[in-house]
């Protein structure tokens, strides 16, 4: 195991104020045994793209880091399958999924989200949109709950939650990655997106010709999530990023690939096409694949 982590994500209080760029986006490093927050100087800034600050303790003498030759990976645990009865069988009153009924087929909208596993859960007269997260043998890793607007299709940024059952060592995969064992899916061309919303306006727009995989967020194209992906073709396709940005999503992706690729020797490309063909302003609004399904349906429809 490794002296010094980041800390792991258990809502506000794990979040600080960045000393780049002042923004609540500051995750910072702590003694994985004492669990002791090192000094303020020490940590990552999840706002990769418009700031990047990171700082690590692993090049600090004074701090005596500790690395034991080879890393022992804890034993991932799992969620009970059985919550799965706690959550809503159909998806009518979701609010995502009312959403992409305006654009798509009812029947294939309910098809798809019945394939990735969407649920919905009713909180307090809101209806939450249900990402679980279940691994190539089936096991589920984690379960991700977000509010959508049903109008506009835009996640409600002020409201996020893990399903967490005071397990220690859960660990996330890629959304929608057991599906590398349907028969449909087997042979087909694998593209990774970062918002499981758009893994779902994909795989409606072009109709299961590919599978749709997402990782969650910028920061979560990993090497070990892709280990179950070897001798597969995939495609990645993060969202874009604003002219002025310190960092690029597009170049991060891509130099991840080239390191990941390598190891795992597998085909892992980066698709331009986005980059390519967006706007100033759809690249400063940081849209995605899914923003320009739904603006390419849009024009159809008038």
């Amino acid at each position: 195991m490794f002296k010094y982590c980041l800390e792991k994500y258990s809502g506000s209080k794990s979040r600080f104020v960045c000393p780049n760029c002042k923004e609540k986006e500051y995750t910072r490093f702590i003694n994985c045994e004492t669990k002791e927050y090192l000094s303020y100087e020490f940590g990552r800034c999840n706002r990769i793209i418009k700031c990047g600050y990171f700082k690590s303790p692993t090049v600090v003498n004074e701090f005596n880091y500790e690395k034991n030759n080879e890393f022992v990976e804890p034993k991932i645990e799992y969620l009970d399958k059985n919550v799965f009865q706690f959550f809503e069988i159909t998806n009518f009153k979701n609010p995502l999924s009312i959403f992409l009924k305006s654009y798509f087929d009812e029947s294939k909208v309910e098809e798809v989200l019945n394939l990735y596993q969407v649920k919905t859960e009713k909180l307090n007269g809101d209806y939450l949109t249900i990402f679980p997260q279940l691994d190539f043998e089936f096991n589920l890793r984690t379960i991700k709950k977000m509010k959508y607007n049903s109008e506009t299709g835009k996640r409600k940024k002020n409201f996020f939650q893990w399903y967490n059952p005071n397990k220690s060592n859960l660990k996330q995969c890629l959304f929608g990655l057991y599906l590398l064992n349907h028969p449909e899916f087997k042979k087909s061309k694998i593209i990774i997106v970062e918002s499981e919303k758009t893994a779902l306006l994909g795989m409606l727009y072009f109709k299961n010709k590919y599978l749709f995989l997402a990782t969650g967020g910028l920061m979560n194209l990993t090497k070990d999530k892709l280990k179950s992906l070897k001798n597969r073709e995939i495609i990645l396709m993060p969202d874009l990023s604003p002219i002025d940005s310190k960092n690029s999503a597009f170049e991060y992706w891509r130099a991840k690939s080239e390191k990941i690729s390598n190891e795992l020797n597998c085909s892992i490309s980066i698709s331009n096409l986005l980059e390519e063909n967006a706007t100033i302003q759809q690249k400063n609004l940081q849209q995605d694949l899914g923003d320009f399904i739904i603006e390419e349906l849009t024009k159809k429809s008038i």
